[in-house]
Parts: structure tokens; sequence; C-alpha cells
């Protein structure tokens, strides 16, 4: 183990979360779910993100509104530090900005 996976930081308004590679986290308005976002445009189960042992993944579980990386609505695609992800809304839905640690040397 200690392949020097990166762990994945997400911000979203104010709010910082650090993702451990070996579980995944579930988005959406389920006040269980691991990143909350109370915005009517997001889904109860809106998307989750995970590592795919490669690269970080987010994918969309049939939200109403959408799931969007770089303004284009998709189903699952590979994130990263500099991706920007918009949940419900291209433009102004919950905005999470994801950047990585310093990976050990």
């Amino acid at each position: 183990m200690g392949l020097g996976v990166p762990e994945l930081v997400l911000e979203s308004d104010g709010r910082t979360w650090t993702l451990d590679p070996s579980r995944s986290y579930n988005l959406g308005r389920d006040p269980q779910g691991d990143l909350v976002f109370d915005d009517a445009r997001v889904s109860w189960r809106h998307a989750t993100i995970s590592f795919d042992g490669r690269s970080w993944v987010i994918e969309d579980h049939g939200s109403t509104n959408g799931t969007f990386v770089q303004s284009q609505r998709v189903q699952r695609t590979e994130i990263g530090p500099g991706s920007a992800v918009h949940l419900g809304n291209a433009n102004d839905g919950p905005r999470l900005s994801l950047s990585g640690t310093a990976a050990a040397a």
C-alpha cells in the first residue's frame, strides 16, 4: 500500500473535504450522504466520487438536473485537481473546486 495515491481535496461554499482513495463518497441532498448540498437542483442521491484504481471518477446517478464537469453534462468521467464540477446547473449550481494534496515523496 501507500503507492502515493493522491488524496483529492474538494471545496464548496467554504467547506472543505479531503477524500480518501479507499472509499467512495455520496453527493446529494440526503442528510445521510457524505457531501450534503442543500440546493433544490441537487438530487437526493445525485452522484458519487470514487477512486477507480487509476484516477478519481465522478458518476451521476440519474440525477434530475445533471452533473457537469467543465460545463459538459457527464454520466461518468475522470476528475482531478483543477476540475470544476457543478451539480444541477452548469453555470450556477453548487460548485466543487478540486485540488490535490502534496504527494508524499
